[in-house]
């Protein structure tokens, strides 16, 4: 469809050509400055930009650090949350074995009586 010059591609590598190799296909620049260029063109374009792109990176570092933060407090709290029942699957462990104590004692008395 490019016209790159790449002979007979089969139809079902076509798709993958046009994603990923054909150097005439129109792709939009990893860094978010909006530039869409031919892929031939990306090395060019990443050269003669590599300011614009730092800042363009520089600005998403506050907000993955944000949610880096986020995500920790979240753990915490699942971790917590996690101990909570932890600690009442223990008791209610401990409520059963008294219970089957209880079962125990009761059904020993009644094969004594």
């Amino acid at each position: 469809p490019n016209e790159c010059g790449e002979e007979e591609i089969e139809r079902q590598h076509l798709k993958e050509h046009l994603e990923q190799t054909c150097p005439l296909q129109v792709i939009q620049c990893e860094f978010g400055c909006n530039a869409q260029l031919q892929r031939r063109q990306m090395p060019a374009h990443m050269k003669e930009n590599v300011e614009t792109h730092l800042s363009l990176v520089g600005k998403e570092v506050p907000k993955l650090q944000n949610i880096v933060q986020q995500q920790a407090n979240l753990i915490k709290q699942m971790a917590a949350q996690m101990k909570q029942q932890e600690d009442h699957i223990k008791q209610q462990e401990d409520r059963i074995k008294q219970q089957e104590e209880q079962v125990k004692r009761a059904f020993m008395q009644l094969q004594q009586g």
